[in-house]
């Protein structure tokens, strides 16, 4: 739960901050979450809120917010700079925005657009964007194949799981003659909170609490972004490439352990191999291994000691470990080579 959340009540959390999830109206309340969520469900059958997005990833806003403004477009005939310029013009509010959200909102914005009107298969994008005190919520969905099953068809992949986990790497598209993979990555860097629902999947991305989920969901057509960019933001664009760039190239990536696993501990080889698939098109690579309760020495050898060794060129930087992940960590880095 977000340290974020100080309101206690529904009201004062949607002053706050523009939406709420049945987590934090539960935390806020003292109550369960299936409390909160029929809380929440009846204010939609009375048409005050409205969901945005589904399953535990679901949030819900002001329906009666001035600024929520929804706008549909075709695929086929849309440009996302252009789209993006539409919205500036007909929402007053986001040319109110200062300097720095307006950046980020542009970026984002358009970024998503460009991963709908290229990537998704569909014919339809829809958009919507609500502008509250301190923060903007753009919402994008289309009608197309699903983002997961776009990158798993590509890649190979056996699942919309390993799918979803490889989008958060960085450099990952459909189409690197014209697209760097980048999008994904940076925006949900940018936003404070970024979801993408596909193929019964969502994507969450935290980023004050630095964390990233993948749960499953109700299957939806397309694919469903959902972003909240904070108003100011917490850094600027310039200040969110550079802890990820080095002379305008895209060399550090920050890749979440736990995504790649098909248990709780990290044994196998395979898994090892599903991790580290194209993380040597990056310098400095750090594994983020939050969560995980333990690796198996195999896992641990062909990280840190195979694929390390075969990769010169990329420094691995665990962190967040515990004392049995360090222990194997450690052991596979002092192996002698054979």
């Amino acid at each position: 739960m977000s340290k974020k959340v100080k309101a206690r009540n529904l009201i004062g959390l949607l002053a706050e901050h523009g939406s709420v999830s049945s987590g934090e109206l539960a935390e806020a309340l003292g109550v369960s979450r299936q409390t909160a969520h029929t809380q929440l469900r009846r204010e939609v059958a009375a048409g005050r809120l409205a969901p945005s997005g589904s399953g535990r990833g679901a949030r819900y806003v002001p329906t009666n917010t001035p600024e929520n403004r929804s706008f549909s477009y075709p695929v086929a005939t849309s440009a996302e700079d252009r789209i993006v310029s539409d919205l500036e013009r007909r929402i007053e509010a986001l040319q109110e925005l200062d300097r720095d959200t307006a950046a980020s909102f542009s970026y984002v914005a358009g970024e998503m657009l460009n991963n709908a009107i290229d990537h998704s298969g569909g014919t339809t994008i829809e958009v919507r964007v609500l502008v509250h005190e301190h923060s903007v919520e753009l919402t994008i969905s289309d009608d197309g194949v699903g983002a997961f099953e776009r990158v798993r068809a590509l890649r190979g992949l056996e699942s919309h799981v390993e799918a979803a986990a490889e989008l958060t790497k960085g450099k990952v598209t459909s189409m690197p003659e014209r697209h760097s993979g980048e999008g994904i990555f940076f925006s949900s860097r940018v936003a404070r909170r970024f979801e993408l629902h596909a193929n019964g999947h969502v994507l969450i991305v935290d980023a004050p609490l630095d964390d990233v989920a993948l749960l499953a969901e109700p299957a939806r057509a397309g694919t469903l972004v959902h972003a909240v960019l904070d108003r100011p933001p917490r850094q600027t664009l310039r200040q969110i490439f550079d802890a990820y760039t080095e002379d305008f190239a895209f060399v550090r990536t920050r890749t979440v352990v736990k995504l790649f696993g098909l248990g709780r501990d990290f044994l196998s080889r395979s898994e090892a191999k599903r991790l580290l698939h194209g993380l040597e098109r990056f310098r400095e690579i750090v594994l983020d291994f939050q969560d995980v309760p333990g690796v198996g020495q195999a896992f641990a050898d062909e990280v840190f000691r195979v694929w390390a060794r075969a990769h010169p060129g990329s420094i691995l930087e665990p962190v967040a470990m515990n004392e049995d992940v360090r222990f194997f960590v450690e052991r596979a880095r002092r192996t002698p080579a054979s």
